[in-house]
């Protein structure tokens, strides 16, 4: 079930999905009442049935408890005040996934959660402004994310990178005090980016105009540094204006739309990340551990994205991505499947990590079972079949 959560419309993936989890409970519940009387039969049916109700109760309960801690950082005045809110925020998220353990709805929790507070920042740092005196963003703007947070993959606050967008060049100056203003504030609350994308440095703010004039020089350029504008195919709305950020995120698309050839050499690239295995077959291990993000979630995440940057496909979530490349038929119904298998494979084994206050990154597979590290190959498996079919649909004849 948490593997299919958060699919939309008609999804073939979910049909099967959820076709197989009733079948299962079907032959449990015949299995069970086949040494039953009829009077206990009945018993057991109520069970499940009450059993279902409290089930109901309590996510309606979980759904209601966290919309509320969500609205107090709506209200918060300070970042003093949010602090404790995300600490209840990120708390609920971790007690949600120990029960249930799905990555869908752990990373919409954290994902929720990290656009709230950021707004309340942002919130907070244009009342700051204010009040001191010192002009506000004269125009229209958008905070957006990217990376992991861009792809609603967030799992920790530390790795979210953002840009800004606003109203044209002559409105630029106004955004300078407003861009650099949330940084210090987002640090203590522990959001950052490892790799310095943020608004703070005026290579990751600016009006369309210039927005679309770096990356018309980086496509002149072009080789290593058109991956730079793949990337911003991940890009999301966090806060601000949704109109301006629909606009940047056709001028990207619009761009990437005309890079062909480029675009051919990057998925080359992509398509040759290591493989999880060694020559032997056996997983690829450092110093007894396994790098999930080095031959797991980035190749999966980077395939995914290349694939349907150069087929157009608009979503950013990868899970959603696999979907789009499945009803375009790029991919086949298995292969889906088993990418998405493999999306909760890795996501699941660094999240548990994680919460346990370990290196999500880094697992050792000498605590997996037999079974764990059966879906491990299998995944790293899946991953490459992907590879196959973006090195002969992109970077060869494509």
């Amino acid at each position: 079930m948490a593997l299919l959560l958060g699919a939309r419309g008609e999804d073939i993936l979910t049909r099967r999905g959820t076709a197989e989890f009733i079948e299962q409970v079907r032959q449990g519940l015949y299995a069970r009442m086949a040494h039953l009387s009829a009077g206990d039969e009945e018993l057991l049916l109520l069970g499940v049935r009450n059993a279902l109700e409290e089930e109901l109760a309590a996510e309606q309960g979980c759904r209601e408890d966290f919309s509320r801690v969500l609205d107090e950082a709506d209200q918060a005045e300070d970042v003093r005040e949010l602090m404790p809110i995300q600490d209840r925020l990120r708390a609920m998220a971790a007690d949600y996934f120990s029960r249930r353990g799905s990555v869908a709805a752990y990373h919409l929790m954290r994902t929720v959660a990290l656009d709230r507070i950021t707004g309340a920042v942002l919130r907070i740092t244009l009342s700051q402004m204010a009040a001191g005196g010192v002009g506000v963003p004269a125009g229209r703007w958008c905070w957006m994310a990217l990376g992991a947070a861009g792809r609603g993959e967030v799992s920790r606050f530390d790795a979210c990178d953002f840009l800004l967008v606003h109203e044209e060049i002559e409105a630029g100056s106004s955004f300078v005090g407003f861009s650099g203003r949330p940084a210090p504030l987002l640090e203590r609350l522990s959001i950052g980016s490892r790799a310095g994308i943020t608004p703070a440095s005026s290579s990751w703010r600016g009006s369309l105009t210039e927005w679309r004039q770096r990356i018309a020089a980086r496509a002149v350029e072009g080789g290593g540094d058109m991956e730079w504008l793949v990337r911003l195919a991940d890009l999301r709305l966090v806060a601000g204006d949704p109109s301006l950020a629909a606009e940047m995120v056709n001028l990207v698309r619009s761009a990437l739309s005309v890079q062909i050839d480029p675009l051919r050499e990057i998925a080359r690239r992509t398509a040759m990340m290591q493989s999880g295995f060694d020559f032997f077959g056996r997983l690829r291990l450092e110093r007894g551990m396994f790098n999930l993000a080095l031959y797991g979630i980035g190749p999966l995440v980077a395939n995914v994205r290349i694939m349907t940057v150069r087929f157009d496909i608009q979503e950013t979530a990868t899970t959603e991505r696999i979907r789009g490349l499945l009803y375009q038929g790029r991919i086949d119904v298995e292969l889906a499947e088993r990418l998405l298998r493999a999306w909760n494979c890795f996501y699941r084994h660094g999240i548990r990590r994680e919460i346990a206050g370990e290196n999500g990154i880094l697992v050792d597979t000498e605590e997996f079972g037999e079974d764990a590290e059966r879906e491990l190959h299998a995944s790293l498996e899946a991953v490459g079949s992907l590879q196959k079919i973006v090195y002969s649909s992109i970077s060869g004849q494509g």
